[in-house]
C-alpha cells in the first residue's frame, strides 16, 4: 500500500446522516465556526492554554489517524505509513500538506521530518476571526504531525511551526524530529503537548473499533443486497513502458505483434494503438482466430463469392476489405492453420485479398495487429508456424506484462473497474472498503486482468449495501493473500503459536543470538530460555 493511492470515497462512508471512517465516527464542521470557538477560548484562557489545548486536540487527532491506518491497512513500509498523515491531511480538508524531507531510522527510531502546509485552514479561521498573529497558529496541525508520526515511530515526536500563513507567510512550514534528535530549543514547546496517557487512549480505541467492524462485518453478511478505460493511467514503470511504445509505433502503418498471457488486455493495447494512429476515424475489427474453423476462418477474413461453397448463397465482402482504412486485430494468431498463414503472408506482403472462390486478387488498404498467448517461436521451430509471417507480422513486438509484475496498477485498475460495474449494474454507491486493497494486491491474478474484472463484478453483485468487502471477494483471492502474510498474521493458530513463530523468526534474523533475540523481543534471556525449553519439552514429550 502506498500513502498516495489513498482516496476518501474509500475511506469515508456517508450514510444515514453519519460520517463514518471505517467505525470512527466523524463530523463535518465550519472553518469559522472553530476561528470563533478559539476565539472564545484565548479570551476566556487566555493564549497558552488555548495554545495547550488545540496542540493536544491536534496530537489525538493525529494519533487517532495513524492508529486507523495501521488498523486498515498493511503499509510496505513505515515511511509509506508516515506519508499516509500528510495525505490524511490533505484529504480531510486541514490542508494541503508536503512533505520536503523525510529522514527515517527505524533501527535507532531517529526521524527528520519537514512538511509545508498551504492553504491552511487553521490560519484561515484564525485570521477571520481572531487576526493576524506575532506568531505560528496552526496549534492543531502541529499537534496532529506530532501525534501521527509518535504513534508510527513508537517515540515521541514534536513539530515545531517555523513558518505560518497566520501571521502573514506565505504557507506554513514546521519540522518535526524524535525527542532525542531535538536540543534544548524543544523545551519551551513540550507543556504544550502535555497529556494524561494519550497513546494508551488511542490503543483502547483501536482495539473498539476492531471489535465494531467485526460486528459490523457479520452484520453486513446477514443483510441482502440492495442496489444502492480499462487502460487507466499505468503507475508502473512497466506499463509506462508499454504505453510509450505503443504511441511511438502507433503513428506508422507497421504490423504489430502483442504478446503476454491470457487476460492481461491485449485487443485493449490494440484498440489503444488504432485510437492514437491516423487510421483511427477508420474502424476497428477483431476477430478471435481460434474460435472459428478454418473453412469459415477463411471466409470470414478475406470473404467469398456466391456459390463457392454450400450455404454462399450471396458474395461477401471479407474483414480484411471491411477494415479498409482502419485495423484489424487478429487475435490468437498462433492457431491459424497452415493455409490461412499464407494467405494472411500474402496481405502483408502484396497487401491484396482473394476472395474464396474468386482468381482475381482486391487491393486492400489496412493495417494489422495480431496477438497471441503462444511462443511462436517455438511454434516455427516446430514446423507449426511460419518463420516469413512472424517476421511480417513481428515488426513490432510490444509485450504486455502479467498483472503480478506491475501490482502498481492493480488499485487504480480496480477503481476504474468498480466506477464501470456501478454504472452498469445500476449501483450508484458502489465503492471498495479499503480493506479489500491488501488482498487485491497480494494476489498473483493468475488470470489477469479478466480474472479481475471477473472477481470485481462478483463482490459487486454480492456486496451487501453496495460496499466491497474482503468475504465478497473470490475465496481464492482471500487465500492466497492470507498465504502471503507473515506467519504471525495468518488467522485459525493459537496466541502460543503466534508467539512461539514470532520468537523464531526473530531468532533466525538474529543467526540464533539468544541475547540480542530477547533484547528485541523485549524479555530477559531468561524468560526466552523458559519459553524456549517448554517447547523442547512439548517435543521431546
Amino acid at each position: 500500500m502506498k500513502a498516495s493511492d489513498l482516496e476518501l470515497s474509500e475511506l469515508i462512508d456517508l450514510s444515514d446522516g453519519r460520517i463514518d471512517l471505517h467505525g470512527r465516527r466523524l463530523v463535518l464542521h465550519s472553518i469559522h465556526a472553530m476561528g470563533q470557538f478559539r476565539r472564545d477560548v484565548m479570551q476566556m484562557l487566555g493564549t497558552v492554554n488555548a495554545r495547550r489545548i488545540f496542540t493536544r486536540f491536534g496530537f489525538f487527532w493525529g494519533q487517532a489517524d495513524a492508529a486507523a491506518m495501521k488498523r486498515i491497512f498493511g503499509w510496505d513500509n513505515m515511511e509509506e505509513w508516515l506519508r499516509a498523515g500528510a495525505r490524511l491531511q490533505t484529504l480531510e480538508g486541514i490542508a494541503e500538506c508536503v512533505i520536503k524531507k523525510l529522514e527515517l531510522d527505524e533501527d535507532k527510531k531517529r526521524l527528520l521530518l519537514e512538511c509545508t502546509w498551504y492553504d491552511s485552514g487553521e490560519a484561515e479561521g484564525h485570521l477571520a476571526e481572531v487576526g493576524r498573529a506575532d506568531e505560528a497558529i496552526c496549534w492543531k496541525l502541529v499537534g496532529y504531525a506530532s501525534g501521527f508520526a509518535s504513534f508510527c515511530l513508537g517515540k515521541s515526536v514534536y513539530f515545531i511551526e517555523r513558518q505560518c500563513q497566520g501571521r502573514g507567510d506565505n504557507y506554513c512550514h514546521a519540522e518535526g524530529r524524535d525527542l532525542d534528535s531535538w536540543d534544548d530549543e524543544i523545551k519551551s514547546h513540550l507543556p504544550y503537548f502535555e497529556a494524561e496517557d494519550i497513546k494508551g487512549d488511542v490503543e483502547r480505541l483501536t482495539l473498539e473499533l476492531q471489535r465494531k467492524s467485526e460486528e459490523l462485518a457479520r452484520h453486513r453478511q446477514g443483510l441482502q443486497h440492495r442496489p444502492s478505460k480499462f487502460f487507466v493511467e499505468g503507475r508502473s514503470k512497466a506499463l509506462r513502458q508499454v504505453i510509450d511504445l505503443a504511441e511511438r509505433v502507433a503513428h506508422f502503418d507497421s504490423s504489430v505483434l502483442v504478446t503476454g498471457e491470457t487476460g492481461v488486455g491485449k485487443e485493449v493495447l490494440a484498440r489503444y494503438i488504432h485510437g492514437a494512429s491516423h487510421r483511427s476515424r477508420g474502424q476497428f475489427l477483431p476477430i478471435n482466430c481460434s474460435a472459428l474453423p478454418e473453412s469459415l476462418l477463411e471466409s470470414e477474413l478475406f470473404g467469398h463469392k456466391a456459390g463457392s461453397f454450400t450455404g454462399a448463397v450471396r458474395d461477401r465482402i471479407g474483414l480484411f476489405e471491411q477494415a479498409a482504412g482502419g485495423t484489424i486485430f487478429l487475435d490468437e494468431i498462433g492457431d491459424i492453420s497452415a493455409l490461412t498463414q499464407v494467405k494472411i503472408l500474402r496481405v502483408l506482403q502484396e497487401h491484396e485479398v482473394m476472395r474464396v472462390g474468386e482468381s482475381v486478387p482486391r487491393k486492400v488498404d489496412v493495417r494489422v495487429i495480431a496477438a497471441t498467448n503462444r511462443d511462436l517461436d517455438k511454434a516455427v521451430e516446430d514446423g507449426l508456424f511460419r518463420d516469413d509471417l512472424l517476421y511480417r507480422l513481428r515488426v513490432i513486438e510490444i509485450e504486455m506484462p502479467p498483472l503480478r509484475e506491475r501490482r502498481e496498477d492493480i488499485l487504480p485498475l480496480t477503481r476504474h473497474l468498480v466506477e464501470r460495474l456501478a454504472k452498469r449494474l445500476g449501483m450508484e454507491h458502489l465503492r471498495m472498503d479499503p480493506t479489500c486493497v491488501d488482498f487485491l494486491q497480494d494476489y498473483p491474478w493468475p488470470g489477469n486482468v479478466r480474472e479481475l474484472e471477473n472477481a470485481i463484478e462478483r463482490a459487486a453483485v454480492l456486496s451487501p449495501d453496495g460496499v466491497i468487502m474482503p468475504e465478497t471477494l473470490p475465496r481464492k483471492v482471500r487465500n492466497e493473500a492470507s498465504s502471503q502474510m507473515p506467519v504471525s498474521y495468518r488467522v485459525g493458530r493459537s496466541l502460543a503459536q503466534v508467539e512461539l513463530e514470532h520468537i523464531r523468526a526473530v531468532l533466525d534474523s538474529t543467526g540464533g543470538n539468544k541475547t540480542r533475540t530477547a533484547e528485541i523481543l523485549g524479555i530477559s534471556p531468561a524468560t526466552l530460555w523458559r519459553k524456549l525449553k517448554i517447547v523442547d519439552d512439548g517435543k521431546a514429550s
